[in-house]
């Protein structure tokens, strides 16, 4: 279904320091990955300067989020900070954009916890200002790209149609099996429009588990309490070896039009084995 090329991005969860980063970014680079993601949490690193530095040590990898929460942002300075890193990376940024969902790092922040029609709101118009302000010739800083790509993540109905009818990459976050993907995909088709062709479909593994599957450390930060069959069922568990993974990949780009995958760096798979699965599908 897609003619666009598949393309592979790597989310670095669990590192502490900067230069820790820029030797996983390396080691991604080398098995063949085109994005690496920082998440954007608390708790965690600054989600966007270290960007700078992975750029630097891979030269040859695109950077992005996995995704910026909106609502921790005002679009004039996200749209200055953004900018710096497309810049200094030689416009190899891609801006990614959620909601925001963990109640508590809103309060650890002293920010007011939105609505969730308020934070797709949100979303909205740092989408449009972000636009707007990086597409203006005498913005400064100046970015490279004018504007860059903007992917958008969403799993709901709201989200997905503002995804589907303003970004250019629309992430489908999904805890769900293959059916209940292709149903999403096609309601980002059907509130997409003519516009659909021009959208980049992308997906994330969120538990990336390929050679140890009894790790389920990461998927049950999300479903702590859910059965270890049922979620084992999810589309977002990558417990399988290469050949099914590289298979599983395959169907969801050939049948369901996505082009765009991204893992996270967990300790269930070793970059051996993510390299082997990048060469299988390449």
């Amino acid at each position: 279904m897609s003619t666009r090329p598949l393309k592979f991005g790597l989310t670095l969860l669990g590192l502490n320091s900067v230069p820790e980063m820029v030797v996983e970014a390396q080691r991604a680079e080398a098995a063949g990955f085109d994005v690496i993601l920082l998440p954007d949490h608390l708790g965690f690193t600054a989600p966007l300067t270290p960007l700078i530095a992975l750029a630097q040590a891979a030269p040859t990898v695109k950077v992005s989020n996995l995704v910026l929460n909106a609502s921790f942002y005002r679009p004039a300075l996200l749209a200055r900070d953004l900018a710096s890193v497309d810049s200094a990376t030689g416009g190899r940024l891609i801006i990614s954009l959620g909601t925001g969902y963990v109640e508590q790092e809103f309060v650890a922040a002293g920010i007011p916890f939105p609505s969730p029609g308020a934070r797709v709101k949100i979303v909205a118009e740092h989408i449009s200002e972000l636009r707007r302000l990086l597409s203006d010739p005498s913005h400064i800083p100046a970015p490279v790209q004018t504007p860059p790509p903007i992917m958008v993540a969403a799993q709901g109905d709201k989200m997905l149609t503002l995804a589907a009818q303003q970004a250019d990459i629309v992430a489908i976050a999904l805890m769900g099996n293959e059916a209940d993907l292709a149903a999403r995909v096609a309601f980002v088709k059907d509130k997409a429009g003519d516009r659909f062709a021009d959208i980049e479909l992308q997906f994330g593994f969120f538990q990336v588990s390929m050679d140890d599957p009894s790790d389920l450390s990461v998927i049950r930060l999300l479903e702590p309490d859910a059965p270890e069959e049922e979620v084992r069922k999810l589309t977002t568990v990558l417990d399988v070896p290469v050949s099914a993974a590289a298979e599983r990949i395959q169907r969801l780009h050939e049948e369901l039009g996505i082009s765009y995958f991204s893992l996270n760096k967990t300790a269930g798979t070793s970059w051996d084995t993510l390299e082997k699965l990048i060469s299988a599908l390449r």
